[in-house]
Formats: structure tokens, sequence, C-alpha cells
């Protein structure tokens, strides 16, 4: 059984969130808190294997909880939930305070039970790996010198690469390890790059926000009809799938598209659109990055991309939160390459 504390300050959703978990047979929560100092306090005497963290409480809210947790000896996994847009952009800044992974909180009046059955397993997934391991970094703040309507009006530099375009998709965990990535890469990084990363509507933008905020790139949401450039990372929208067409007047031959086509392996976006889409129009040129997630998204357009000429990086078993991902690519015989999260960025600027 996993033990759990719940951190809320509303009883109902204590109540609730108690009643999902119990209900799932592999929960039992040990403690409830109504803050982030009673979180604490709670924690020491626990000794739960997972905390459910709500962000703005009375006394001490749950960033300032989480960072305190994180200093403790007995690390435990954080999961914040929320449950607004608004809170979503605050939730984000707790992925840098060490939690995990941020979530949707379930609603047991709209969310069917295959929903409350997701919510839980990716729980369990992420209590089973205690992925603390995952690093963190302090964010990079770094000036903006022009806003992606005038950046369209400038002349695109020349690709010089072997790769025009990197691809990456990610799931459960992947906030933290895509922020990685962008990091690592750093300014001037000569290809554009896309990325799949699934997530709940409503949330997209507080996510480009983020890491437009904390990394080297201008992070945006991808839009029709766009020409990618070098220096922008492009976010596939919420509830569409991101996927590329040719365009011979690209310097990378392609533009973005947003597909409203069904989901794939019940999500949208997917990752497999992506990268299926661009493989047979990039060919060689194509660069790909799947990182933690739970499920086999990203594995049958990793091996389209290697089939097509493309170059696959998965990340490795032992600095993903959830290696389902990476591993189905790899048993798929879709991975160039398997790498530590903190290698990837290096090795990529080494090759392109």
């Amino acid at each position: 059984m996993i033990k759990t504390l719940i951190v809320d300050d509303s009883a109902i959703v204590r109540a609730m969130l108690k009643q999902v978990m119990e209900s799932d047979g592999n929960f039992i929560v040990a403690g409830t808190a109504v803050n982030g100092q009673d979180a604490i306090e709670k924690k020491r005497t626990i000794f739960p294997d997972l905390i459910i963290m709500d962000l703005n409480m009375p006394v001490m809210d749950g960033i300032e909880a989480t960072r305190t947790i994180m200093q403790d000896n007995g690390k435990v996994p954080v999961i914040v939930a929320f449950t607004t847009e608004d809170e979503a952009k605050v939730g984000y800044k707790c992925l840098e305070a060490g939690a995990v992974e941020v979530i949707k909180k379930p609603n047991l009046a709209s969310m069917t039970v295959s929903d409350l059955e997701q919510f839980c397993e990716r729980l369990k997934l992420i209590a089973k790996n205690n992925p603390i391991k995952i690093r963190t970094k302090k964010s990079r703040a770094r000036p903006k010198t022009e806003s992606p309507a005038q950046a369209t009006e400038t002349p695109v530099v020349p690709i010089k690469s072997k790769f025009n375009l990197l691809v990456v998709g990610a799931s459960t965990g992947g906030p933290v390890a895509i922020q990685t990535l962008l990091k690592d890469l750093g300014s001037n990084f000569p290809i554009p790059v896309l990325i799949t990363q699934h997530i709940d509507l409503m949330f997209d933008r507080q996510f480009a926000s983020w890491l437009d905020s904390t990394t080297d790139f201008s992070v945006v949401l991808a839009e029709e009809g766009t020409i990618p450039e070098p220096g922008y990372a492009y976010i596939a929208p919420a509830e569409t799938h991101l996927v590329v067409t040719e365009d011979d007047s690209s310097p990378c031959a392609c533009s973005l598209s947003i597909n409203h086509d069904p989901p794939l392996h019940f999500l949208k976006p997917a990752v497999d659109k992506l990268f299926c889409s661009a493989a047979p129009i990039l060919k060689e040129r194509l660069l790909a990055v799947l990182l933690t997630g739970m499920g086999s998204d990203g594995a049958e357009g990793c091996k389209t991309i290697i089939d097509n000429g493309g170059k696959t990086i998965c990340q490795d078993q032992d600095s993903c939160v959830i290696f389902g991902m990476p591993r189905a690519a790899i048993e798929l015989n879709g991975a160039s390459h398997v790498l530590p999260l903190d290698e990837i960025g290096p090795f990529i600027k080494s090759i392109v």
C-alpha cells in the first residue's frame, strides 16, 4: 500500500481525494494537513510514500512547503494539484522547488471511471519510482529582445547544422525534463524545437510561459502555418495535435500545422502524431528526443524516424520519473541512443 499525505485547506477536497485514492485499493491515506506548515510536521511523523500538495493555503503555501520538504532528510515525492489556470502558473514554480509533477485535481462530478483510474495509475507509478533524483536548477532569467510577432518580420537566419529540426515528446515528469533539456541546449541553438507534452486543457499557456521565463528559448504555443525558427520552442496546444507539413519556402523544409484528428492512444496532443508527420519530410535531418512518461506514445514515432534516416534519443530509466514511453521505444528498436537526462542536451549540442 502507498502511504499518502494529503495537504489542502479545503475539507471537501481532502475528503474527495481520500475517497478517490482509497477506492483504488492501492493507497492508504495516512494523514491529512490543512496548510504547508502542518504538512511539514505531519511528514516528519507519518513518513509517507507520496504527498499530494495544494498551492494556496494559509500559514504556509505549497511552494514553501515543497521547498522545505525537499531540504529535509527522507525526501518524499510531492505532486502539486491545482484546479484553475491561475493556480497552474504558480504550480510550475513548485517544480523548481522540487515537486515531481503538477496535476489537475480530480472532479468526481465530471470524471469518468477511466479518468479516475488513470489519475490513480499516474500517482502509483510516481510513488513506485520515487523520482527524487530528478535534478532541479535555478531559473536563468534572460532578456527578451523581441516578441514572436516582431521576430517574424526579421530575416530567418540560415540553418547551419546537419539537422533541420528537433522534436521532443514527454508526459508524466515531462515539464521538469523539458526545462532541463532546453536549459542545457542554451542560447544560440541553431535549429527550431517542437514539443508535444501531454497536458490538461487550460494549462498549456502557463507551461509555455514558465519555460519561456526559465530557459534561453522563446517558448510559444504553436500556431497554424508558422515557419519554425531557431531560438524558438513551439508547444503543442492542449486538445490538439501538433504536426508538420512540407514547406519548400521554409529553411527547415516544413511549417507547423494544428491537427484536430481524434485522440491517438487516448491522447491529444500525441507525440506519435508529431514524430510521424516529421519523419518522411525531414528524413535524415530530423532529430528526436523521447522523455519520461507513462504508456507507449512516441515509440512508433521514434521507429518511423529511424526508418526514414533520422536519429532518436531516449531518456534512460534511472533519470525518468516514469520509464514507460522511452522503454516502449527502446523495445521497438526506436532508439538511436539512450542517455541520462543531464547528458541529452550536451550530446545534442555536440552533434548539431
